[in-house]
């Protein structure tokens, strides 16, 4: 069964819409993106990119269980494009929860 999700989520993935960035996005800096993943993510930056002439950051985030997300996120608004890694559950800030 979990077979058959692989090609919906390979076509969903290589859909255009979904890869690049809206048509209305803005520049991002790199200490607007770090606050809006330190809101939603437990953990610290390891590495943070320019993508995409500042309308993308690529941000390398650790974990407090050691693990390694690899997140991408544009403005306005901090736009989550995709994270991918294991652990994002757990590392995961509830909108109830105190920092």
């Amino acid at each position: 069964m979990r077979y058959a999700l692989v090609p919906l989520i390979l076509a969903l993935s290589a859909t255009p819409a979904l890869a690049d960035p809206p048509g209305d996005a803005v520049p991002i800096d790199a200490g607007a993106a770090l606050a809006c993943v330190a809101d939603r993510y437990r953990g610290e930056a390891l590495r943070i990119e320019d993508e995409e002439d500042g309308l993308v950051q690529e941000i390398r985030w650790l974990t407090p269980a050691g693990n390694v997300l690899e997140i991408e996120i544009t403005g306005p608004g901090c736009r989550f494009l995709e994270v991918d890694g294991v652990g994002q559950s757990e590392a995961r800030i509830l909108p109830e929860e105190p920092r």
